[in-house]
């Protein structure tokens, strides 16, 4: 193969060589050259193959990059969505725990402010009943007095009686009971109690031990001596009876006040005990039970109705309150009405022949009473007495 001088060979693909010859020469110099070029065009091919191979390798290698980075590319877009739906989640979490919180403290300040009614509803109560309870007190001691007074003035009983402000001869100071019947030869005391102690049974305690060391040893004092507490109150008393130093001390209600005054009359119309024949001794004794067993009766029957009173009364203060504002309306004319039956309680027990009557109507056929009520009625009475 001829080459001329400046000749230029293309063996491949960005393989270029160029060859600069010089002019004919010699037959030798001609056949080095020639070697020469051979071995470059060799030379140029092996970098071909190699550069092919690499090529190659290069296209495989970049398929697999591209293969890899679509895979990478397909879980970033995986995660990239499970991240998405993970934080949706948690916001939708944290929202829902926001309202709980927001619900869990509108229901704790309610709670909160539920409690401070019910304290307050309960002070309320308390104090209620403690105006209730020092205004029956207030009241007992002048109610007691006057009951006693009118009652020793009626004709049936006819009593010579004392106040604490109108005492017998003979007393000083030390001893001022607020009410005293003169019975034979010696005088019966009637004391009012007034409490504002939390236990009454205390109190009633500690007044009688003080009553019987301020009478003790006075010879004008009977040995029977009657302590007046509210009917309310008689149901929250143990003991009702005491004895102490040769005094007996009874604990009644102001219902007990006329039967006991009218066995006290029975009694002073024998002049003296040692002339009473047989019968009426044995007729005072049998008034004396009669008395002890009304007073005992009375007392449990006060007890038992004060207490389903009481229950009663708890129960209606666990109505609703607009309940409750509607019965208090509804009491108001009541109230009118108590204050004109008191004038029917004084006219009834200011008369025996009066309360006979009433009595009788009660039990008859016509009063508007229901018979199995009754019979209700007597049958718990012979359970308590049985």
């Amino acid at each position: 193969m001829e080459i001329l001088l400046g000749s230029v060979i293309v063996i491949g693909i960005g393989v270029v060589i160029v060859l600069q010859l010089k002019p004919k020469g010699s037959a030798v110099a001609e056949s080095k050259e020639i070697g020469e070029l051979q071995a470059k065009l060799e030379k140029a091919l092996s970098e071909k193959d190699e550069l092919s191979g690499k090529g190659k390798q290069l296209f495989v290698d970049v398929t697999n990059v591209k293969s890899d980075l679509k895979a990478l590319q397909h879980e970033r877009d995986t995660l990239q969505r499970r991240l998405n739906e993970f934080e949706a989640k948690e916001e939708r979490k944290e929202k829902e725990f926001t309202e709980r919180l927001e619900k869990l403290e509108g229901a704790k300040e309610k709670l909160e402010e539920e409690r401070q009614r019910v304290i307050r509803e309960d002070e309320e109560r308390r104090e209620l009943e403690l105006q209730e309870r020092d205004r029956m007190w207030a009241n007992h001691e002048n109610h007691v007095i006057a009951t006693l007074t009118d009652l020793c003035k009626q004709p049936q009983f006819g009593f010579t009686a004392y106040t604490n402000t109108n005492l017998p001869e003979g007393f000083d100071g030390s001893l001022k009971p607020d009410f005293l019947v003169e019975f034979l030869d010696q005088y019966i005391i009637f004391d009012a109690k007034i409490s504002k102690a939390k236990s009454l049974q205390t109190y009633v305690n500690d007044q009688v031990k003080k009553t019987v060391e301020k009478v003790k040893n006075n010879d004008q004092i009977y040995k029977h001596i009657f302590l007046v507490v509210p009917t309310s109150a008689i149901a929250e008393l143990k003991n009702h009876q005491y004895t102490v130093d040769g005094y007996t001390l009874y604990v009644i209600s102001p219902e007990a006040l006329p039967p006991i005054l009218a066995s006290l009359k029975r009694i002073t119309t024998y002049e003296f005990a040692e002339s009473m024949d047989p019968m009426q001794r044995e007729n005072i004794v049998q008034i004396i039970a009669d008395l002890d067993f009304h007073i005992n009766l009375r007392n449990a029957a006060d007890i038992i109705l004060s207490k389903m009173g009481t229950d009663l009364l708890e129960r209606t203060q666990k109505v609703d309150a607009s309940l409750t504002e509607e019965v208090a309306l509804k009491k108001q004319p009541m109230n009118m009405k108590a204050s004109i039956a008191a004038g029917d309680i004084k006219r009834i027990v200011s008369n025996l022949t009066i309360q006979n009557i009433e009595t009788q109507q009660l039990v008859s056929p016509k009063v508007a009473v229901r018979k199995k009520d009754l019979e209700a009625g007597q049958q718990i009475l012979g359970e308590i007495l049985s």
